[in-house]
């Protein structure tokens, strides 16, 4: 080959590319230009896919456990103790009148009339005697009521307020001796049933005499709940009132 037929081979060749490489370029700005193509989404068929329903599991029905019941409290058994003894009472002093202001217990009192000038059984062991400043004359029977029978028994207890050893007992007529018994007796109990006898007089005078003296016997100490003051012989009746049993106040003293 020539030179010449080289020359024009390259030549042709150099022109070649210069076209191939202008073809390049302009399909290098078309693409750019090219608007970019959409993804392409699958055209929906007849109606909207539906999203699968997740639905719950199937719920078991479990039976419904009751909460825990509560179980009742057992009670501790109480341990049983011997009965809590009352405290012993403060032993009396020696000399106390334990009387004043105790219970009393009477056979029969009077009517308002009487006990307006005062005569009540209360009046018996309060505290007051030939005190013209106050209404305490002491106790009768019912007046008006017994016309016959002189030796009814008429009777006053006094109940102490706790058992006590007592050595002596005053008793006291009511003003001038009033209708003061003839016989009677003083006799002590624990229990308000069985009485023994710590004084007794038989010929007394006091109402003949018009005496108001008090009685004062002294005895052997005794321990006793109860005293009392049983008149066993009534004094001559009057004829308004009928056979009565009148006491001033009885004083009762701690041993």
């Amino acid at each position: 080959m020539t030179i010449k037929k080289i020359t024009r081979l390259l030549l042709l060749l150099t022109a070649l590319t210069l076209v191939l490489s202008a073809c390049s370029q302009q399909k290098t700005q078309g693409d750019d230009n090219k608007p970019c193509e959409a993804t392409a989404v699958p055209a929906a068929t007849g109606s909207e896919t539906e999203k699968p329903v997740v639905t719950d599991a199937p719920v078991t029905d479990v039976p419904a456990t009751d909460a825990p019941t509560e179980e009742p409290a057992t009670e501790v058994p109480t341990e049983l103790t011997d009965p809590t003894e009352a405290p012993s009472p403060a032993p009396v002093e020696s000399g106390t009148n334990v009387a004043l202001g105790a219970e009393v217990d009477v056979s029969t009192t009077t009517g308002e009339s009487h006990q307006s000038i005062g005569f009540s059984p209360e009046a018996i062991n309060d505290g007051y005697y030939y005190d013209p400043e106050v209404p305490s004359a002491g106790w009768t029977t019912n007046v008006g009521e017994n016309y016959d029978d002189p030796e009814q028994e008429e009777w006053a207890v006094i109940k102490l307020a706790q058992d006590t050893s007592i050595n002596k007992i005053k008793v006291y007529p009511v003003v001038n001796g009033g209708r003061f018994p003839i016989s009677f007796k003083l006799m002590v109990s624990l229990d308000g049933k069985e009485y023994t006898t710590v004084a007794e007089v038989t010929d007394n005078t006091r109402f003949e005499d018009k005496d108001d003296t008090p009685f004062e016997f002294e005895f052997d100490a005794v321990t006793c709940r109860y005293v009392q003051f049983l008149a066993t012989h009534l004094c001559d009746p009057s004829p308004a009132d009928g056979y009565l049993c009148q006491v001033a106040e009885i004083e009762i003293y701690a041993a």
